[in-house]
């Protein structure tokens, strides 16, 4: 019987080692799970209804530079997604056109263009993640140096009183909602009120507002001698502007009600974005994970200078003002540009849940 005593302790002893084991064995299991190549971890998600996603992105937007970051970093592929880029869109209407005509899955798009194809009925679309907005600094309104006793205000009242006098960046595609975009809507709003006569509307914008392709905007500004011109130019086209010393600054556009102003998303169509629910996860997931690193000043410089070519030079990247890249959508915040819309007639009311995902967060909430 005293024999018995050990053997029993030491068959009990042996089952919790070995369950022990087991449980260690378990966590480990569920740590490579969790893990990825590039040390990130991964939001848990179903099959993937397909591996590939090919996104649109306007040429030299600033907003959509986390998704080289995610690329680059591969945190697409430790997703199990295949990313291909198309960076060689003019302009935020190209870009939607070719996600209609199928060319494309996803894409960057200004929320202003956004708004007013689904506002309108010409696109079925789905908000599938915020892009960015707008940072201190990050979107001004500029014009030729004049002599020193002339005021900016005063210099804005007679590029208002100029015919196209100020140029807005845009696509050239002879399309007239081109000439909206957020940085258009910023200045629309923030006109300083000089006797209630700097006030652009829908009706009485196209006698003030000139489209020009961003890429534009410098050149025509720059050219000429007219100071009764001015031009909203926003990152990174900004400090490219300014690090030629002939322009100055008349007005910056982030402040007031136009402050941290959400500027793009991701979108996709919305049959799409709903028969592809783990998809699109597994990219939000991999998105957020690249636009936490790209928050860091020196990994968006480099993947600026990576990807954005002679417009990213060392000295431009170096003085860049940046605004941040929001991980989550939430409603009300990107509602601001609606309301801004409607305040200027350029949107009729419509409900802008209808473009929201199911995840969606509003302020509070």
């Amino acid at each position: 019987m005293r024999s018995a005593i050990p053997r029993a302790r030491s068959r009990r002893t042996s089952a919790i080692v070995l369950s022990a084991v087991l449980a260690v064995s378990a966590f480990a299991a569920t740590a490579c799970s969790s893990s990825t190549s590039s040390g990130a971890s991964m939001p848990s998600h179903g099959t993937l209804e397909q591996t590939q996603l090919r996104i649109g992105i306007p040429k030299g937007d600033i907003g959509a530079l986390p998704i080289y970051t995610g690329v680059d970093k591969g945190y697409f592929k430790d997703q199990g997604v295949d990313v291909t880029i198309d960076d060689s869109y003019g302009s935020y209407q190209d870009a939607l056109s070719a996600l209609n005509a199928g060319k494309v899955d996803l894409v960057y798009d200004d929320y202003v263009h956004a708004i007013l194809a689904q506002s309108t009925g010409a696109y079925r679309l789905q908000l599938v993640a915020e892009g960015y907005t707008a940072g201190d600094g990050s979107v001004q309104l500029v014009g030729k140096p004049t002599p020193t006793n002339v005021k900016s205000a005063d210099q804005i009242k007679n590029v208002f009183n100029a015919s196209g006098g100020f140029l807005v960046p845009t696509a050239g595609t002879n399309d007239a909602n081109d000439a909206y975009t957020v940085p258009t809507i910023m200045l629309m709003t923030s006109l300083p009120d000089l006797a209630n006569s700097l006030r652009i509307k829908a009706d009485n914008s196209a006698s003030h507002l000139k489209s020009l392709p961003a890429g534009g905007v410098v050149d025509k500004l720059t050219s000429g001698t007219d100071t009764n011109r001015a031009a909203v130019l926003a990152e990174p086209y900004y400090s490219v502007a300014m690090n030629n010393n002939q322009l100055i600054n008349l007005l910056d556009l982030t402040r007031g009600s136009t402050q941290a102003m959400p500027m793009g998303g991701y979108f996709a169509k919305q049959d799409f974005a709903v028969t592809h629910p783990n998809l699109f996860k597994a990219f939000t997931g991999a998105l957020n994970q690249a636009k936490d690193v790209t928050s860091q000043r020196a990994t968006a410089m480099s993947e600026m200078q990576a990807h954005y070519g002679t417009m990213a030079s060392s000295t431009v990247a170096a003085s860049l003002s940046f605004g941040t890249f929001p991980t989550t959508v939430n409603v009300d915040r990107v509602s601001r540009v609606l309301t801004l819309m409607q305040g200027l007639d350029l949107a009729p009311y419509y409900n802008i849940d209808t473009m929201m995902p199911p995840d969606a967060l509003r302020s509070g909430s």
